[in-house]
């Protein structure tokens, strides 16, 4: 199953001005592709971010369970909210609205 993750963060703690999370996040950056993998997340985007102060991944992997170890152990979750959306190929989400019963 595909999951858009939405990151976001506030101004104070963004790594472009918090010198703590910049730190954490200079130290971790390079342990997340292995971290995804050792726990079954394949990073297929991303991560992108923005000057919104948000960043955005999609990711694939069996259960919903290994994004959100994904998020914990990578400690994304430390000063981000970070939203989850299973999501959908445009042709499985075509194949399942053909199959629903209109109710209008």
């Amino acid at each position: 199953m595909h999951f858009v993750l939405l990151a976001s963060h506030s101004a104070e703690v963004c790594p472009t001005s918090n010198a703590k999370t910049r730190e954490i996040l200079l130290q971790r950056a390079p342990e997340m592709p292995g971290l995804a993998k050792r726990l079954g997340v394949n990073i297929v985007a991303g991560p992108f971010v923005s000057r919104e102060h948000v960043t955005v991944v999609i990711a694939e992997a069996e259960k919903a369970e290994a994004v959100d170890r994904f998020i914990s152990e990578s400690g994304l979750a430390q000063w981000n909210s970070v939203r989850v959306l299973p999501s959908l190929t445009l042709e499985d989400g075509l194949r399942e609205v053909s199959s629903l019963k209109p109710i209008f």
